[in-house]
Order: structure tokens, then C-alpha cells, then sequence
């Protein structure tokens, strides 16, 4: 029992804080002349945090970002998540909100995973992941989206 109150005084609560939702994967799209290769793990924990990193490759532009994830919002098989720019080799997007959605198709044979091109705008003049939006999504062509 002492163990457990020195892991506790330690560590604190957080280490205690459960998984609700997570959302994981990678996947290249093409979207009319975007290409685009994204990459992102995400995490909602019981406590309300919500922790993760996304990396977005905007291959027809020439353009990598960076974003510290924290919001992701799961309906059933779909993740939208969102969060800050922290680098990206356009400086112009940096401190900016990037926004993305993906579709879990399932595993095997047959199914397809969904993706949407990454949205970026100044803090305050969009949505984050909390406020229901429509993206346009089309299959993931190489990758896999998990979401729990």
C-alpha cells in the first residue's frame, strides 16, 4: 500500500487517467491536384487531456507541418482531430490551427480507410475538433487508420 500512495505522490492522478478515445495512422490522398501524406496518433484520456502529434506533408506544395494535437472528437468509426502548429517549413503556418478527419474502414481485404486534406487558419478564426463540420474525404491510397 505504501507503494502505491509513493507511485501516486509521484506520478500523480494523470498516470491513472484511462484511454477514451484514441485515433492512429498514416495515409497518402490525392485530392483532385492535392497530394497530400499524413501521419498522426492521437489520444483522449478519461481526465478530459487530450495528447498527440500529427505530421502533415502537403506533397503539391512542397509544404511539411508539425501539429501538437489537442483535440480529437470520435463518433463511432470517425476521429476529427486538431491542434497547433509547433514547425513547419512554411513559417507563415506556425502558431496556426490544422484540422483533419479520417474514417477507420476496418482491417482485411476489401476495406477502406478515409482521409480528408488538412485545413489550417489562425487560431480563433475556425474550428477545432469539437464543432461538427463537413470534410470532404476520400480513400486512404497506401496506409492505415485505426480508431478506438
Amino acid at each position: 500500500m505504501k507503494r502505491l500512495a509513493l507511485f501516486c505522490a509521484v506520478f500523480g492522478a494523470a498516470a491513472f487517467a484511462q484511454v477514451l478515445h484514441s485515433a492512429q495512422g498514416s495515409g497518402h490522398i490525392q485530392f483532385g491536384n492535392n497530394r497530400e501524406f499524413i501521419t498522426f496518433s492521437a489520444v483522449q484520456h478519461s481526465d478530459g487531456t487530450v495528447t498527440g502529434t500529427a505530421t502533415v506533408h502537403d506533397v503539391s506544395a512542397g509544404v511539411t507541418a508539425q501539429i501538437d494535437v489537442n483535440c480529437l472528437n470520435v463518433i463511432g468509426n470517425t476521429a476529427t482531430i486538431s491542434g497547433i502548429v509547433t514547425r513547419s517549413t512554411e513559417p507563415a503556418l506556425q502558431g496556426f490551427e490544422g484540422i483533419f478527419q479520417v474514417v477507420d474502414g476496418g482491417e482485411g481485404r476489401g476495406s477502406i480507410d478515409l482521409m480528408s486534406l488538412a485545413n489550417f487558419f489562425a487560431v480563433g478564426t475556425g474550428t477545432d475538433c469539437t464543432v461538427p463540420g463537413e470534410f470532404d474525404l476520400v480513400p486512404v491510397e497506401q496506409g492505415n487508420i485505426q480508431v478506438q
